[in-house]
């Protein structure tokens, strides 16, 4: 079929079952990379959820192309892209400075582990539940209509994270993880939409994974709370989380939208 003429029906048509398949396509992906690497090693599993997740990648950019210019090139300035990183900066030093805070002492517990399982995330998660999603959302969903389609898909990552239920998880904390999880996925929102490129929400979600892996000692091997916190540093990560949150939120909302709106009328054309 000849690339300039194809067919996106559903796109056009009913974008929000796109979003929802955009979704669920590079789940399954991911998913059957995952348990192909399994079948080897705990850290092949993951390494084969990475490697479905660039597939699923390449693949929306082929199905979509020429109309999508790809993942990668950033279309901001270097300095609007050091503006909408802060946020991210910030969030890492509070994570770094809370085992100081409720510890008494600084734990840093490196493995090769805990940078596989950041790796993944950033690639798996990412790939799952923001750059093909988002990437729909841009182009095909009213602009109007685009903060609140955000706002949903932030929820929904944020509720994906209850399935760490099934693996052991704290049931307060597994709450706590998924209100986290939806004002975080509101910072990388923020990341993509403000670079127009995966790079930097994938470098984001990894690091920020890894320095949880690794500074926090109830998380376990797996990456899994299984203890609860005391009710201060409950309070601290909801107050630290909701503030870079709603300046996230500012980010993306300002204007309505207009910047980030502007970056992807470039990485798709006639948008």
């Amino acid at each position: 079929m000849d690339r300039k003429s194809r067919n996106h029906s559903i796109c056009e048509k009913t974008p929000y079952i796109a979003v929802i398949l955009s979704i669920i396509i590079p789940s399954i992906l991911s998913g059957i990379g995952g348990s192909i690497g399994v079948a080897i090693s705990e850290n092949a599993g993951n390494i084969g959820v990475c490697l479905f997740a660039i597939i699923a990648m390449l693949i929306f950019w082929r199905w979509f192309s020429p109309e999508f210019k790809g993942f990668v090139k950033p279309e901001a300035p270097a300095k609007d892209i050091c503006i909408v990183m802060i946020p991210f900066v910030v969030l890492l030093v509070f994570t770094v400075i809370e085992p100081l805070l409720f510890y008494h002492s600084f734990y840093f517990n490196p493995s090769l582990n805990a940078a596989i399982m950041g790796i993944t995330a950033g690639f798996g998660e990412e790939t799952m539940f923001r750059l093909l999603s988002l990437a729909i959302v841009m182009r095909y969903v009213r602009k109007e209509r685009r903060f609140s389609a955000i706002i949903i898909l932030a929820v929904i990552f944020g509720l994906s994270h209850a399935g760490n239920l099934t693996q052991g998880a704290d049931l307060v904390m597994t709450a706590s993880q998924i209100f986290h999880s939806t004002f975080l996925a509101f910072l990388l929102t923020a990341i993509y939409l403000g670079t127009g490129s995966v790079i930097f929400p994938i470098f984001a979600h990894g690091l920020y994974d890894f320095i949880c892996f690794t500074t926090d000692p109830l998380v376990s091997g797996e990456g899994i709370l299984t203890q609860q916190y005391s009710m201060g540093r409950l309070l601290y990560e909801f107050i630290v989380v909701v503030i870079i949150g709603i300046i996230a939120l500012y980010l993306i909302s300002k204007n309505k939208l207009a910047k980030s709106n502007e970056i992807w009328s470039v990485k798709w054309t006639n948008n």
